[in-house]
């Protein structure tokens, strides 16, 4: 494949009048939008055939490594396998097609997978709850992090704003602490690569929100002294996070809600 042409970017191999899809003929009539809803000039896409769009696409992909070309031993978020066939299934159009306001007595089959989704992933984790609002994984984070601040602040305890995070964290840890308002506290890991409970017991105080971790962590061990870790971060009154990027190791040997995590 010529690297030089179409590792450009798509906009370079664009020429006017280029298609690479033809739309079916309207069947719905013409319903022109309102003037304030009309773009006053013309979107700036790229107009190639579709033989370019897919040698374009194809050769960016082949600089990237993951589980569908190599071994990917790190086992943590995006990196994970996922069957084909749950894209087949998500894009049905029972579940693309799904409209906000359409009748209630029509999304009842939509309605009851998520909610068998929610218990599965409760029994999983041993949550009491669960949500399907964040779109992703740094958004659940976020929204985790949100419902700790929230916990804190309708119990008036207003200056736990402090979040305990280990060096050996996601980069989304902090990050989304910070975007949260919460100043971020790092907690020294020991030679072995786990969480030091020895530098983690004087940072715990009436300040402190919670704690977050991956279990296994990001070296891909197992924070063997969890339950100690569980017991002294409620002592104190936080909350324990647990980022949920290695869970697969666990599932059906483990539940974060066992070893007292409280979020994740």
């Amino acid at each position: 494949m010529n690297n030089k042409l179409y590792g450009n970017l798509i906009f370079e191999l664009s020429h006017p009048g280029r298609r690479a899809y033809s739309l079916p003929e309207n069947r719905f009539g013409h319903h022109p939008l309102p003037d304030f809803c009309k773009r006053e000039k013309d979107a700036e896409l790229p107009e190639c055939d579709e033989l370019t769009v897919v040698r374009h696409y194809t050769n960016h992909s082949e600089n990237n490594f993951g589980v569908d070309n190599g071994f990917y031993p790190l086992g943590s978020c995006t990196m994970k396998y996922n069957p084909v066939i749950n894209e087949e299934i998500a894009s049905m159009p029972c579940f693309t097609a799904l409209h906000p306001h359409q009748p209630i007595e029509t999304v009842q089959g939509a309605l009851e997978v998520e909610y068998n989704i929610q218990r599965a992933l409760a029994s999983i984790t041993g949550m009491a709850e669960v949500t399907l609002n964040p779109y992703a994984g740094a958004h659940g984070e976020l929204t985790g992090l949100m419902l700790i601040a929230s916990y804190h602040q309708q119990r008036g305890d207003t200056k736990r704003t402090k979040v305990i995070v280990p060096d050996s964290a996601h980069g989304t840890n902090p990050a989304s602490a910070a975007v949260c308002g919460l100043e971020i506290v790092e907690v020294k890991s020991t030679a072995e690569g786990l969480v030091d409970v020895n530098d983690l017991k004087p940072l715990l105080g009436d300040d402190i929100a919670g704690m977050m971790m991956t279990n296994p962590n990001t070296l891909g061990l197992f924070e063997k002294d969890i339950p100690e870790i569980a017991k002294l971060i409620h002592d104190c009154g936080g909350l324990l996070y647990y980022d949920g990027a290695n869970l697969n190791p666990l599932l059906g040997a483990a539940r974060p809600g066992d070893m007292g995590f409280d979020v994740i």
